[in-house]
């Protein structure tokens, strides 16, 4: 059996149910960060982790590193939901000591999906991820003219 390389257009079906499975990851994402913002609940939670990943990014800004930073909060029933986010920043950051409040919105049927308020308000961000999976959508069953 010979593999021939796959071309958009040219009937690799896997390859194109992988391009639409990303795009529409990305629009559930996008869409979920900003329903978060218009329908989530509002939680406090404390920072529990901050660890930086990797090294110095190399952008055109020096000394910025990428973190990844874990929070908790409680809901009213008890349960406490764990979540973590990436932030970019510069080589300086504090410890944290589990007293650092944050401001935390999740959908009350899933409190596992969650998110930093400030993630969850509309910014630029979120439609251009749901555009983005659009387009790798449309890229993906675009029918190949002629």
């Amino acid at each position: 059996m010979r593999l021939e390389s796959c071309r958009i257009g040219e009937g690799c079906e896997l390859s194109k149910l992988g391009l639409v499975l990303l795009g529409a990851a990305f629009i559930l994402y996008g869409a979920c960060h900003l329903a978060l913002g218009v329908v989530g609940e509002k939680a406090t939670g404390v920072i529990t982790g901050i660890r930086r990943q990797g090294g110095e990014r190399g952008e055109s800004v020096p000394n910025q590193y990428t973190y990844s930073v874990s929070y908790a909060f409680d809901l009213p029933d008890g349960r406490r939901i764990e979540g973590s986010t990436t932030r970019v920043s510069g080589a300086i950051y504090v410890k944290p000591r589990g007293t650092s409040a944050i401001k935390i919105r999740y959908f009350a049927w899933a409190p596992y999906i969650s998110a930093l308020e400030e993630d969850a308000m509309l910014n630029l961000g979120q439609p251009i991820i749901m555009a983005a999976g659009t387009l790798l959508i449309a890229v993906a069953t675009a029918k190949k003219k002629g």
